[in-house]
């Protein structure tokens, strides 16, 4: 398999670095309506639930304090501002609404009613607008920085979810690497919070530098390298300061 092909896949299911599209106009949220977009939906309930059901099987090896939240992010990479997105999962006769946090995140719960409907998760903008990914977080990693065994269950996560979606050659070599997240040869890809000037994986009093792409705004991770432990983390250098909090 080769390395390019692989990263190409993985840039768009296995890992949240998104491609950086053309900027797209916003339609002011009073005049959408979900019941005039054409095919609104984020995914569909039941694929969704696959990531919980990896995020259970999972969470005590790779990250046993962690939280799971979804969070949205713009067609061009960028973090979503909640104001005026509604979010709900949505059948013949289920129609749950799914409250969004300033910051555009979200908790999935667990229904076994959406899922006999077979719900939508549904977004009052039109279809390819947002993208979605899990954000999986341990408490009292510095905001700076992320723990590796989060990356790795959020890559989990989103392997589950979008598994139609991988090529079924590549499917053949996941299942003898031990899952799409432990392929050989493939560069797994994140997106940072803000351009960075570096990315360093440390350990106690091993570190290493890691390779940036994108202008400083994506990441590569090691998360297939098993000589990195789950409590490693991956520090930021921020090319420019960290914007300050909203009181």
């Amino acid at each position: 398999m080769k390395p390019l092909s692989i990263m190409a896949v993985l840039l768009t299911m296995a890992a949240p670095a998104f491609a950086q599209d053309a900027a797209i106009q916003d339609t002011p949220a009073e005049q959408v309506q979900v019941s005039s977009i054409k095919d609104p939906e984020l995914q569909p309930y039941r694929h969704m639930v696959r990531g919980l059901d990896v995020w259970d099987e999972k969470r005590a090896r790779l990250a046993p304090q962690a939280s799971l939240r979804f969070e949205l992010w713009t067609r061009d990479g960028k973090m979503a501002n909640a104001e005026g997105l509604q979010l709900r999962l949505a059948g013949n006769t289920v129609d749950i609404a799914l409250p969004l946090d300033k910051d555009a995140t979200f908790v999935l719960p667990r229904s076994q009613e959406a899922l006999s409907d077979n719900a939508d998760l549904i977004l009052n903008r039109k279809k390819e607008q947002f993208r979605w990914r899990p954000r999986v977080n341990t408490p009292g990693v510095p905001a700076n920085a992320r723990r590796l065994g989060d990356l790795r269950l959020e890559c989990e996560v989103r392997a589950a979810v979008r598994k139609e979606e991988i090529p079924l050659m590549y499917r053949a070599g996941a299942v003898a690497a031990g899952g799409i997240c432990n392929l050989p040869m493939t560069a797994y890809l994140y997106r940072a919070p803000q351009r960075l000037l570096s990315a360093v994986v440390v350990s106690g009093d091993r570190k290493s530098g890691l390779p940036l792409r994108d202008n400083g705004h994506v990441f590569q991770t090691p998360l297939r390298d098993k000589s990195w432990d789950n409590d490693a983390l991956i520090v930021y250098t921020f090319a420019e300061p960290e914007p300050a909090a909203t009181p």
